[in-house]
C-alpha cells in the first residue's frame, strides 16, 4: 500500500535513527522534507513520528515514495542486509533512485556496491560524514562525497540541509570512503594520544583541569583533545557519543586499507591496539574516551 504524503514535500528515506540519524532527521524535516524512517528500534520510530516523520515497517513504504534514501546504519554488514537481505530495499527500489551511504565502510565494499546497484538502475552516492552527534544535530557535519557528477548536483539541496561543509572527491565510488578512512586514522590517533598525555599528567600529580586547559590553549591542542578531554578527566563514559568498539572497527578499516596499499601505518597500529585492549577489558560499549583507562587502571 502506497503511503499518502503531502504533495508539496519531497519524501526522503532515512535508515538508521541512532545518535547521528536523529539529528539528520530533524534537519531534513526543518528544511521541508518528509522523512520516511526505518530502524530496528520501535522507540526510535516512535520518536520519529513525534517530530513529524513517518515510520516505515516495510521496505515498500520507503521505495514506493522516495527517490532518495539516506543510510546511517553502522557498517557494511548492516548495509548489505538493508539492501539485499530479507525485506531489503533493493528488491523494490525504482530505477533512478539515489542511495546515499553515510556509514564508515571499506572503500572496496563501496566500489562493489556501486556496480551491484547500477544493475538495477540505482545510483550510489558514497558520502561518509564526520562531525559526530553535535554536527548531525546542528547540520554542521563535513560530508565527503563521491559518485556521478549529475547525481551529486541533484542531491545538493539535501546534502546542504544536513551538512556544513560538502566536498566532492570525484566520480569513483569508494573515494569518499577512502577519505573517511584517512580521517578516522587521525581521529583515533588523536584520542589515544590525548589519553596518554592526560594519564601521564595524572601520574605526575598535575591538576588535570589545569592541564587540559593548558594543552587546549597551545600548539598541543586538537579537536579530539577538547572534546574527549573533559570526559577523560571526569572518568565519565556512560553518556556515549561514540563507543570504543566504533574505533576498533574504524581503525581496523584503516589498517586494512594500509595493507592493501603496502603502506606502513605505525601510528594507526598503535592506536588500534589501545582501543582493542580497551574493548578486551569490557569497555567496548563505553564512550571512546574510556581508552584512558588503559593507563589508569
Amino acid at each position: 500500500m502506497r503511503l499518502m504524503l503531502p504533495e508539496k514535500k519531497q519524501a526522503i528515506g532515512l535508515v538508521g535513527l541512532g545518535v547521528m540519524g536523529r539529528g539528520v532527521a530533524e534537519n531534513l524535516i526543518k528544511n521541508g522534507y518528509q522523512v520516511i524512517g526505518r530502524d530496528v528500534s520501535a522507540d526510535a520510530l516512535k520518536w520519529l513520528e513525534s517530530i513529524g516523520g513517518v515510520a516505515s515497517r516495510e521496505a515498500s513504504d520507503v521505495t514506493s515514495v522516495c527517490d532518495v534514501v539516506i543510510s546511517f546504519v553502522v557498517n557494511d554488514v548492516q548495509t548489505e542486509a538493508l539492501l539485499f537481505g530479507e525485506n531489503g530495499l533493493a528488491k523494490t527500489m525504482r530505477p533512478d533512485t539515489v542511495f546515499i551511504a553515510c556509514s564508515t565502510m571499506a572503500p572496496k565494499f563501496l566500489r562493489e556496491l556501486s556496480v551491484r546497484l547500477a544493475k538495477i538502475g540505482v545510483h550510489l552516492m558514497d558520502a561518509p560524514v564526520t562531525g559526530g552527534q553535535i554536527g548531525a544535530k546542528n547540520a554542521t557535519m563535513t560530508i565527503m562525497a563521491a559518485g556521478p557528477t549529475a547525481i551529486y548536483e541533484r542531491i545538493q539541496p539535501i546534502l546542504k540541509s544536513i551538512g556544513g561543509k560538502i566536498f566532492f572527491l570525484g566520480t569513483e565510488a569508494g573515494m569518499g570512503a577512502q577519505m573517511k578512512v584517512v580521517n578516522q586514522l587521525l581521529c583515533g590517533v588523536h584520542i589515544a594520544a590525548a589519553a596518554e598525555a592526560l594519564a601521564m599528567a595524572k601520574k605526575h600529580g598535575l591538576p588535570l583541569d589545569t592541564t587540559l586547559e593548558i594543552l587546549k590553549s597551545g600548539a598541543a591542542s586538537s579537536w579530539m583533545l577538547g572534546d574527549r578531554g573533559p570526559r577523560m578527566i571526569a572518568d565519565s563514559f556512560d553518556d556515549v557519543q561514540s563507543a570504543v568498539d566504533i574505533f576498533v572497527k574504524d581503525l581496523g578499516l584503516v589498517l586494512d586499507s594500509a595493507k592493501q596499499a603496502s603502506f606502513a601505518a605505525p601510528m594507526a597500529h598503535t592506536a588500534f591496539l589501545q582501543f582493542l585492549e580497551s574493548s578486551g577489558h569490557g569497555l567496548g560499549k563505553l564512550d571512546d574516551a574510556a581508552v584512558i583507562r588503559n593507563y589508569t587502571e
